[in-house]
């Protein structure tokens, strides 16, 4: 292995000091991409610290300085590599706690900051390409930053609430009610919709936070989160519904009010519901037409392979067709082409993610199989008259248009 290239690599990733010490603690390589980066002479007592220390399970070390800082020691089978000094982008908690001699705040201003989840995937790239066991990103955290005490606190909390509960007869709703809320947002039912938020019952929903408006916020979460899945289930396409979904979430972290959360929450449930009820008549209308096994097949094939580029050879290979004799046989029973119908259902999805999605036009061309994003203008314009610019502007989610 090309162990001074991965040093170099790291460095690079991470704009800090790789060093690497034999299993004796003697310094072996230093690589800093960065010039003149340094971190003495604190760097060389962590790095003592470090790999004298008990290293418990053989496993990666993040050692936290002065609560200010960070370096993470990599034990390899006959060497350890320490990386740092580096500084998390949010708050970490660490277990591991060190202090040492301050080098001021402008050096620290110039220690980089780095997000969680790349240090880890830096990490964990260097011990398992040491190792034949290798470790995963659950394991890193449990073994660096969670509190032992939390599943313990955590059971201990959950048998006070239940023996709480019991004694003061509280109940939680019913979970067929959830059940018919859900279930109508996956039919598209929006009179059930309706009918479920208005019944009654005794049981009240459990507590998502210590304060009314952070609650509501929480609870408004999980029913967009629970809503999106039912429509997807639906036969609502999921980019689609992860997109409102980030939406309707991103407008309920900036609700000041009570009201404002429940009357978004409630939105959205019908919305997703609205987009269901479309797709279900869609397909109503599609069954008032001749129905033929291998057309319904070639249909079935279309609408799971979308977002590639269909081809009709591949369609009659997937049905042991002949081409030219499905070719033939779709304008007879749909009275379309067979290319224009991929391309109508194409336009459809467009449609759609020009609405509720931020994708660029170009990523959109992509996404759905289009050679480019002049070729999937070109179509749009014929298929609706408008640009995607303009169908953007006119119909577009004014939420995702900022």
């Amino acid at each position: 292995m090309n162990e001074l290239y991965l040093m170099q690599h790291i460095s690079y990733q991470l704009h800090t000091i790789v060093r690497k010490f034999s299993t004796e603690g003697i310094l072996l390589h230093r690589y800093c991409a960065r010039f003149n980066f340094e971190d003495e002479p604190v760097g060389s007592q962590i790095a003592d610290f470090l790999v004298h220390m008990d290293k418990e399970q053989h496993l990666p070390i993040f050692l936290s300085v002065n609560q200010e800082y960070a370096y993470a020691l990599v034990p390899a089978e006959d060497a350890d590599f320490i990386i740092g000094p580096f500084r998390f982008s949010s708050y970490v908690h660490l277990k591991y706690q060190s202090n040492a001699d301050t080098l001021g705040e402008e050096w620290l201003k110039t220690v980089p900051v780095c997000e969680m989840n790349l240090i880890v995937s830096e990490i964990l790239l260097i011990y398992n390409l040491h190792h034949q066991q290798i470790i995963n990103q659950n394991q890193l955290l449990l073994h660096n930053c969670i509190n032992e005490e939390t599943e313990a606190e955590l059971q201990k909390h959950y048998s006070d609430l239940l023996f709480e509960n019991h004694e003061e007869g509280i109940t939680h709703n019913p979970y067929d009610q959830e059940l018919r809320e859900f279930t109508s947002i996956e039919q598209g039912n929006l009179e059930n919709l309706k009918k479920s938020h208005e019944e009654d019952y005794t049981g009240q929903i459990g507590t998502l936070a210590k304060t009314p408006l952070r609650h509501h916020k929480n609870l408004g979460i999980v029913i967009v989160t629970l809503a999106s899945r039912a429509a997807i289930r639906g036969g609502l396409l999921p980019e689609i519904a992860f997109s409102l979904s980030d939406s309707y979430i991103q407008k309920l972290e900036e609700c000041h009010d009570i009201p404002a959360a429940i009357h978004l929450m409630r939105g959205a449930e019908f919305h997703y519901a609205q987009l269901v009820k479309e797709l279900r008549e869609q397909k109503e209308g599609s069954k008032n037409k001749d129905v033929n096994y291998h057309i319904e097949k070639c249909k079935d094939y279309i609408f799971s392979h979308l977002h590639e580029k269909i081809q009709v050879q591949d369609i009659a290979l997937e049905l042991g067709l002949n081409a030219n004799y499905l070719s033939a046989l779709f304008p007879k029973c749909e009275k379309i082409s067979l290319t224009d119908f991929i391309l109508k259902e194409k336009i459809k999805l467009v449609q759609n993610l020009l609405i509720y999605s931020r994708y660029t036009y170009s990523e959109i061309a992509t996404y759905l199989g289009f050679s480019s994003q002049s070729h999937l203008g070109k179509q749009f314009k014929k298929s609706t008259g408008i640009t995607l610019r303009q169908y953007r502007e006119r119909y577009g989610v004014k939420e995702f248009l900022k």
